[in-house]
Formats: structure tokens, sequence, C-alpha cells
């Protein structure tokens, strides 16, 4: 559920969803905190993506999130594209 929270929530807080999932699951559940923090990184690639193209991009960056909210919900997994590497390798650099 946490992990869903993660994702989905970015709809009403972008940044502060995954980041305060992170933080509370950190250590306690390697899941939510792999999910929490995939989310939080798509989080900032889609602020970035969004200035460059005027807001264009939200959208596609928000279809994202509901997507991996629904996968994670049905017990499946999910990275996203680019940024699901990069948090496994944080994740593993952390030990």
């Amino acid at each position: 559920l946490a992990a869903a929270i993660a994702h989905a929530g970015t709809w009403v807080a972008w940044f502060l969803a995954p980041l305060l999932v992170y933080l509370l699951k950190r250590g306690e559940s390697r899941y939510a905190e792999f999910h929490a923090l995939q989310a939080l990184l798509w989080s900032v690639a889609g602020t970035i993506v969004s200035l460059a193209t005027c807001g264009v991009a939200i959208p596609v960056f928000l279809g994202f999130h509901v997507y991996a909210a629904y996968k994670v919900l049905r017990g499946e997994e999910y990275e996203y594209p680019l940024v699901g590497d990069f948090a496994r390798g944080l994740m593993s650099a952390r030990g």
C-alpha cells in the first residue's frame, strides 16, 4: 500500500508523497523504499521535462505514476523508464 501511495500520491503532492513514503519506509520495507525512490526520481525528471516543454509533458508523467500505482496494487513489479535502473543502483549501493 505504501508503494502505491508513493506513486499515486503524486497527483496531490508531486514530490511530497514519494518523499514521505521514502523517509518513513526507509530501512523498514525495501519494496516500498524502492518504489518511493523511483516515484521521486520520476517526479524530478517530470519537472525538468515539463519546464522544458512549458508543462506539456505533465500529463504523460502523471500517467506513468497512475500506471505504476495500478501495477503495484496488483502485486506486480514496475520500473519507470530510465529512472528505474538508476533507483535500483542507488538501492544496491546503499546495501
